[in-house]
């Protein structure tokens, strides 16, 4: 339920800025709930354009939606096998929530796995789909 929920966020935002091109949508295989869903344009380097993520019954995203607490990101970097991302609060005062995923790539085959940690709420394993 909250994947679809999730994936609905990360879908409409996407499909409102017309040079997304890249979708990744992680959610933790723990049973927390906890997902992060974020896409990117097609400019050189990280370009992240839409974002969002779920926690211990909170919601953060980069567009307003209802009752998502906002945020921008602060920081990232990517290469082929990693992706680094840190979000921050609109003042820039405090990190909310960072990602960090890595991708295996055999052949036709590729998995991405990672960390959603978030202060005073909790750090998270996750399993991505997606790029």
């Amino acid at each position: 339920m909250m994947r679809a929920a999730v994936l609905a966020l990360v879908t409409v935002f996407a499909a409102s800025a017309a040079w997304a091109t890249v979708e990744v949508y992680c959610e933790a295989p723990d049973g927390s709930g906890a997902a992060v869903g974020f896409g990117f344009g097609t400019v050189p380097g990280l370009a992240v354009i839409s974002a969002t993520i779920h926690a211990d019954g909170k919601d953060w995203s980069m567009s307003e939606v209802n009752g998502a607490i906002p945020i921008i990101v602060a920081q990232g970097a990517s290469d082929n096998m990693r992706t680094i991302l840190d979000f921050a609060d609109p003042q820039y005062s405090k990190i909310i929530a960072s990602v960090r995923l890595i991708t295996a790539v055999e052949g036709d085959d590729y998995v991405t796995v990672g960390t959603l940690a978030i202060p005073e709420v909790g750090a998270f394993p996750l399993i991505c789909e997606g790029p």
